[in-house]
Formats: structure tokens, C-alpha cells, sequence
């Protein structure tokens, strides 16, 4: 999944840049949830496609979308 279209569901009355940035701002305002991310071989930061690992560590931490 691309981090554009997860940052949208979440946001989806933002813009796609905005969505993307308001993300970034709660990963990095859970520090737990950012290391995690960032445990694997390649940091999560920068990259545009998401796992399905990394995708449901962040509903975990953060709920799913549109609750």
C-alpha cells in the first residue's frame, strides 16, 4: 500500500501532501509505534510504499481508519 493512500484514509479531507505530512506527525508523536517501524532492514521514514507488516502496526497503535 502506498503511505499516500493510507495517510488518506485517515485524513481524507486533506490534501494528498498535508494527509501524508499529518501522518508522519502522529507516527513520530508515538515514539513506541516509531521505532517499531523502523526496526526492520530499511527505514520506514522516506520510503513510499508500506508493508502489510507496517500497516497493521500502525492501525494497531493508531486505530483503523475512519473509526
Amino acid at each position: 500500500m502506498k503511505r499516500t493512500e493510507l495517510a488518506l484514509a485517515y485524513f481524507p479531507d486533506s490534501s494528498p501532501r498535508a494527509a501524508v505530512r499529518r501522518l508522519r506527525a502522529w507516527i513520530h508523536g508515538c515514539p513506541e509505534l516509531h521505532v517499531r517501524l523502523n526496526a526492520g532492514s530499511k527505514k520506514f521514514d522516506g520510503r513510499q510504499h508500506l508493508t502489510i507488516r507496517e500497516v497493521k502496526l500502525i492501525e494497531q497503535y493508531l486505530g483503523t481508519p475512519g473509526e
